[in-house]
């Protein structure tokens, strides 16, 4: 009895210990020109595949685009350095990365989405993260929602809705996760 006890402490300690914890927090500014920042809490490191953006506007419409890379800084000059013009890459443990300012992500949301016009009056963003792990190449996320209120002065405030991101894991999240990069394939080809 007391072995199976130390197997159970032991497995759940090491599952914790090898599964993924993406943090996704706002700061350095203020309402859209605050910067979204992803950090990775796990032990282990984390390749980030893609950025999911989903814009609310006032009519209660959602729109979607996946926006990985960095358009507003890309160049054609084939000697730069590329990958400061995408958000796509390896995340150590500890490591946290500037996926831009808020405003800016709506920007490269509304270049990649058609159907989204910069002029519409937003009233929330939810950002999913999606992530690879070394350990089993399985998908990985998480996500945060985010709502904008304007003030009596006409600032526009950006608040979270939830305390922490949440995160996508185990068989039914990363199979929504896989449907959601599928449908977005399927629809640019």
């Amino acid at each position: 009895m007391i072995w199976i006890v130390y197997l159970n402490v032991f497995l759940s300690s090491y599952r914790r210990q090898h599964q993924p914890s993406i943090l996704i927090t706002s700061g350095a500014g203020r309402g859209m020109k605050s910067h979204c920042f992803v950090t990775n809490l796990g032990l282990e490191p984390v390749y980030l595949l893609d950025i999911i953006l989903d814009v609310r506007i006032a009519d209660g419409r959602s729109f979607r685009a996946i926006i990985p890379e960095r358009n507003e800084r890309h160049r054609d000059d084939e000697d730069g350095d590329a990958r400061i013009a995408t958000n796509v890459g390896p995340l150590v443990s500890g490591e946290e990365k500037d996926i831009g300012r808020f405003s800016i992500l709506i920007d490269r949301a509304c270049e990649e989405n058609p159907d989204l016009d910069c002029h519409m009056d937003f009233v929330g963003v939810k950002v999913t993260v999606v992530t690879v792990t070394a350990s089993r190449a399985s998908l990985y996320g998480a996500e945060r929602d985010y709502v904008l209120e304007t003030c009596n002065r006409g600032i526009v405030r950006l608040r979270p809705t939830t305390f922490k991101a949440r995160q996508i894991d185990g068989f039914f999240g990363r199979r929504s996760l896989a449907k959601m990069l599928n449908a977005e394939l399927s629809s640019s080809v």
